[in-house]
């Protein structure tokens, strides 16, 4: 009997701590969320994994790629596809969520006529599930600050 009163008694005095934790309005945004990140490592492995191939990132220094490049989307310039944290996730572990207007303009005929697949590559079998949550916390970073209505919708 004194067990279930103990852990009754505990619970109540957590809610005010989980209350302050969900007064962070980064970790109180709706859905899921990984467990830490760290944004100086996500940039190293948006370079590493060769990102910047096809991307740039609003307002980051990143190395020059070299070679031409068959596309270039510059990440965190505009809200249209990625709007919140989780789109962010989905973005980089499926891409084939979306095809933009841009993309559709340099497939060939037979592309179009077939299957369209994304230039990026499906990344979940080289990326570890650290550069996934590094990646996300850079990319979530920057666009927090590049943009006021990020995660707002």
């Amino acid at each position: 009997m004194k067990k279930p009163c103990l852990f009754l008694l505990l619970s109540f005095l957590a809610l005010p701590l989980i209350g302050l934790i969900a007064a962070d309005p980064v970790k109180s945004a709706p859905g899921f969320r990984f467990p830490g990140g760290d944004a100086e490592a996500g940039r190293q492995s948006f370079i590493g994994l060769n990102c910047v191939q096809c991307h740039s990132v609003n307002k980051v220094e990143l190395p020059d790629p070299g070679g031409n490049r068959r596309l270039e989307l510059t990440l965190a310039n505009e809200i249209r596809f990625v709007k919140n944290y989780q789109d962010l996730i989905t973005a980089i572990t499926n891409p084939k969520h979306v095809v933009t207007e841009q993309y559709r303009a340099i497939l060939t005929k037979a592309e179009v006529q077939g299957s369209i697949e994304p230039l990026m590559p499906d990344l979940t079998n080289d990326m570890s599930a650290r550069q996934l949550m590094d990646l996300v916390a850079f990319l979530d970073e920057v666009y927090r600050e590049s943009l006021p209505d990020y995660g707002t919708k």
